[in-house]
């Protein structure tokens, strides 16, 4: 990826204001980003995280995350493995520390087996709710309609069994929120009398 596109916050510089960037401008990044890449079936992949984003946008709510971080987050959900953007230098342009954490969660690393990748993302909330958009996106039978037919079946097997897997592992996680929530209240466990309150507990994911 050419050092000459927009600067990590967007060709607006929104990321040097106090109120950091914004949607529009993470957009901008992500389609730069994204500049001459095709998806499986020849289509512009900016198309891909467009279309995750707006999702996004339906279910964050439901999911207890904050919306606009997670349609942020969604948007940039793929830069870091596509392009030459780095996590730190979304960090530095002052992306939420949320959307940077769910980036970092939903960016693959070299070699990483999937169940590793995946429980990486069932750690973060809002990287849940934009990997199940993903998926979602990736297996539609429409899109998935313009590849072979051989392709195509093993596309929908594969994302059919990581769908399961992230869905065990998100249950997983919040059995254990709710074992060490419960833990933290037995007589003893608590924090001492006029000592600071844990403000973490239960708090699921990053």
């Amino acid at each position: 990826m050419s050092a000459a596109g927009p600067s990590v916050a967007g060709p607006s510089g929104a990321g040097s204001s106090v109120a950091g960037p914004s949607i529009a401008d993470a957009v901008a990044l992500a389609t730069w980003a994204h500049n001459g890449q095709l998806d499986k079936a020849g289509e512009a992949y900016i198309g891909h995280p467009l279309r995750v984003m707006e999702t996004v946008g339906r279910t964050a709510a439901g999911a207890g995350v904050d919306v606009a971080h997670a349609r942020m987050a969604a948007i940039l959900h793929d830069v870091v493995e596509d392009s030459d953007l780095t996590v730190t230098g979304l960090a530095t342009a002052g992306y939420p520390s949320e959307v940077v954490a769910a980036v970092d969660a939903l960016s693959h690393r070299d070699g990483e087996p999937v169940e590793c990748y995946l429980a990486r993302v069932a750690a973060d909330r809002i990287a849940v709710v934009v990997k199940r958009a993903d998926m979602a996106d990736n297996s539609d039978p429409v899109r998935l309609a313009r590849l072979p037919a051989e392709r195509a079946r093993e596309l929908t097997i594969r994302y059919a069994g990581r769908r399961r897997l992230l869905d065990d592992l998100v249950v997983r996680n919040n059995a254990v929120v709710r074992s060490n929530a419960a833990a933290r209240r037995l007589p003893g466990n608590g924090p001492a009398a006029g000592g600071p309150q844990d403000h973490g507990a239960g708090h699921e994911g990053t």
